[in-house]
């Protein structure tokens, strides 16, 4: 069995964060201005509420680390769906295209994380 490291790659870091900044940019001259501020709102929040809702596990035991992994993986289960059905109904709302488009992006983007990180789990275990 090989003995990797995990190590913090930070020029993917880097370029990852210039691609974000030049996709919101792009979005701050197509996004009407009423969805701007519903969008820094949304972000003021969730930056609020995830360092709240992130527990610690107090003992480093592998029967509470197997049941955190386990709830993460129910609840990205539940997203999945949640997205599709969000999808579905502004669809059938006639939502504007943005928003649409938004949804969507957001969508394709857990995906591809979860694709990856499959990935990357796979060939290094």
């Amino acid at each position: 069995m090989k003995n990797k490291e995990n190590t913090i790659n930070y020029k993917e870091i880097g370029i990852f964060i210039l691609v974000l900044l030049a996709i919101i940019f792009v979005l701050l001259k197509v996004v009407p201005t009423n969805f701007r501020y519903g969008i820094l709102i949304a972000l003021g929040i969730s930056m609020i509420v995830i360092p709240l809702t992130k527990k610690t596990i107090i003992d480093r035991d592998e029967r509470n680390y197997q049941i955190d992994l386990q709830a993460k993986a129910f609840a990205f289960n539940i997203l999945e769906v949640v997205f599709g059905f969000l999808l579905l109904s502004f669809s059938i709302m006639h939502v504007s295209f943005v928003a649409l488009v938004l949804t969507l992006t957001a969508y394709l983007i857990i995906k591809m994380v979860n694709l990856l990180a499959f990935s990357y789990y796979h060939k290094n275990n």
